[in-house]
C-alpha cells in the first residue's frame, strides 16, 4: 500500500508539473488531479453503496422544513444509562465514562466496533471522538482487512430484535473535524442493524453522500437520509445539508419500528425537521427493529483503489466527534409510549 501510494505521488509530480505552466490559469488543483486520473486510464470507481435500485422520496411528505426549538430542558446527565434491552430513557455524558482502546464499556451497555486498530475511539474533555486513518496505524492481520474503515460504538447486546411497535429516541451532536473534506465516497455516521445477517444492510441510516448519489442531483458531501426496507426498493434522500469542516450538526431521530402502515421515521437537524415518513423500517423477511450504531463507517476503504481515490483528493483520515449521546426507547405497553420526547433527547 505505501508503494503504491509513493508511486501515485511520483506519477503526480511528472504530470502535473507541466500541466501548472500550460493550465494554471483556469484549472484548479482539484481539477488537475481528475486529468491525472483520466490519463493513467484506470476504470471509474463505482461510488453507490451497493448496486440496488433505490426509489426517490415524496419530498413534500417528508421534508417539511419546520423549525423546532426544544420547550422543555432534555434528560440530565443523572437520568444514567441502560443496556439496549431494557426500556426508558438513557443518556451518555462521556465524562462520566472511562472508555477502554476496545471492547466492552459501561457495565457491558456500549461495545466499541472497530475496524481494524485499537483506540479509534476516544474521550477527551466530554465529547467522544472517532477517527478513521486507512492506513495508520497499520491494521493488524488478525483483522481481515487491509486498512482501517470503521470507529463506532453500539449498544449492547446487540440481538435486542426489538418488536414491530417499539419506538425509539435519538439526540446528539456530530461535529465534523477541522481537516473535514468531502469525499466521493459515502460513508455513514447514524445506523440502526438487524442481529440477523441476512439481509445484511443496515435498515435505516444517515450518510455523507458523493457526487449524484443513487439517482439524485447532489453535491459532494450532502446528507442522505436511507431506509433500506421498503420492498420496493431502497429510499435515498438529500436533505440540502452539506457538512463543512468544523460544523457541528444537532441531530434528533425518531423511528417506530413497523410496516407500511405503523411506521414511522423522523430526522431533524438544527431544528429543522428534514425528513417525516410514515413508512416500512423493519425488513420484511426479518419483522424487527435493530440496535443503533454512531461514529464513521467508511466501508469503501477496504480497498487499495478507493483508499487511493480519496488520497487523490488530499483526504488520508476523517476525524469526528460526539457530545452527550440522549436515547429514549419505548414499547407499546409503557405508560409514556407515544409521548412526544423531541425536548428530551434534544443536544446541548
Amino acid at each position: 500500500m505505501k508503494s503504491s501510494i509513493a508511486r501515485f505521488y511520483r506519477i503526480q509530480m511528472i504530470v502535473l508539473l507541466p500541466l501548472f505552466f500550460i493550465f494554471s490559469w483556469s484549472c484548479s488543483d482539484e481539477d488537475l488531479l481528475q486529468d491525472t486520473l483520466v490519463s493513467t486510464n484506470k476504470p471509474s470507481i463505482d461510488i453507490s453503496s451497493e448496486n440496488i435500485t433505490g426509489t426517490k422520496s415524496d419530498s413534500v411528505e417528508q421534508q417539511q422544513n419546520t423549525s423546532r426549538l426544544p420547550e422543555t430542558e432534555n434528560l440530565p446527565c443523572s437520568t444514567g444509562s441502560k443496556s439496549a434491552d431494557e426500556s426508558g430513557a438513557k443518556v451518555w455524558c462521556w465524562d462520566n465514562i472511562s472508555v477502554p482502546e476496545e471492547g466492552f464499556f459501561d457495565n457491558h451497555k456500549l461495545f466499541i466496533s472497530s475496524h481494524c486498530s485499537l483506540g479509534m475511539v476516544k474521550e477527551r474533555e466530554g465529547r467522544l471522538y472517532f477517527k478513521v486513518n486507512p492506513t495508520t496505524p497499520t491494521a493488524p492481520a488478525t483483522c481481515g482487512a487491509e486498512f482501517n474503515y470503521r470507529a463506532e460504538i453500539r449498544e449492547h447486546p446487540s440481538d435486542v430484535d426489538y418488536p414491530v411497535g417499539t419506538e425509539q429516541w435519538w439526540g446528539f451532536d456530530y461535529k465534523f473535524g477541522d481537516d473535514y473534506v468531502p469525499d466521493e465516497l459515502p460513508w455513514i455516521l447514524w445506523q440502526t442493524h438487524g442481529s440477523f445477517s441476512n439481509p445484511a444492510s443496515p435498515m435505516t441510516n444517515l450518510q455523507l453522500a458523493p457526487t449524484n448519489y443513487n439517482g439524485s442531483v447532489n453535491p459532494v458531501g450532502e446528507l442522505f437520509v436511507v431506509n433500506n426496507t421498503p420492498a420496493t426498493g431502497r429510499k435515498f434522500t438529500p436533505v440540502g445539508i452539506i457538512p463543512k469542516a468544523g460544523q457541528t450538526l444537532k441531530i434528533v431521530i425518531h423511528l417506530v419500528w413497523g410496516d407500511e402502515g405503523n411506521g414511522l421515521y423522523e430526522v431533524w437537524i438544527d431544528g429543522v425537521q428534514v425528513y417525516r415518513k410514515q413508512e416500512r423500517t423493519v425488513y420484511t423477511e426479518q419483522p424487527y427493529g435493530g440496535y443503533w450504531k454512531i461514529g464513521i463507517y467508511k466501508w469503501r476503504w477496504k480497498t487499495d483503489e478507493n483508499v487511493l481515490a480519496s488520497v487523490q483528493r488530499n483526504i488520508s483520515e476523517l476525524n469526528t466527534s460526539i457530545g452527550t449521546l440522549r436515547t429514549i426507547m419505548r414499547k407499546p405497553q409503557d405508560l409514556d409510549y407515544g409521548v412526544d420526547a423531541y425536548s428530551l433527547v434534544f443536544p446541548d
